[in-house]
């Protein structure tokens, strides 16, 4: 349901916030890394991966995965992660757009049929617009989702603070409609 996923997406960017607030990017965010307690209190686990962002983070210097020289789980990694080139906390916004699209439809963004195809696509296409896969999904969704996956890092928030002040905004509108100017 859109308001459980927003609760959650919510839970979800604010830790990113604090992790990134603490100088950390995840590099590795994804739903086996995201646990919902009874409570319906969200935790980001495995920080395994995660690296200092007060400085950039050149994936060339990761660790060797099965999905070559960058860490990170393929379907979820960003533009910058896949071509390892340095990572900074937009890397993470794009991952979190990528768990978000995969809240919102119950797909993921990037499905490919092997590693291969999944890098092409994170690289090179744009996943259909969430309200195109969920009839009756606020079409806002698209346009908050699709800046998360922009290619182009210059181009994405600038911070997962703006995210979740966005989701913020969206979760209001849905729970007081009749309070929207």
């Amino acid at each position: 349901e859109t308001r459980e996923a927003l609760r959650y997406a919510i839970q979800i960017a604010s830790g990113l916030e604090a992790a990134h607030a603490a100088g950390i990017v995840h590099r590795d965010l994804k739903p086996g890394n995201i646990m919902i307690t009874q409570q319906g209190v969200v935790k980001i686990l495995d920080f395994g991966l995660a690296k200092d962002c007060d400085r950039f983070f050149d994936s060339k210097d990761a660790p060797q995965t099965v999905e070559g020289h960058f860490a990170g789980t393929v379907a979820y990694v960003s533009p910058e992660q896949a071509e390892a080139k340095p990572v900074d906390g937009r890397s993470d916004i794009f991952s979190f757009g990528s768990v978000l699209f995969e809240m919102l439809t119950g797909r993921q963004a990037f499905p490919g049929t092997s590693t291969i195809s999944v890098l092409a696509d994170i690289l090179h296409t744009n996943p259909r617009p969430p309200h195109e896969t969920v009839p009756g999904l606020a079409p806002a969704f698209d346009e908050l989702v699709g800046r998360c996956l922009r290619k182009d890092r210059e181009r994405r928030f600038q911070s997962i603070a703006e995210v979740r002040v966005r989701l913020e905004e969206f979760e209001d509108q849905i729970l007081h409609p009749e309070s929207r100017p």
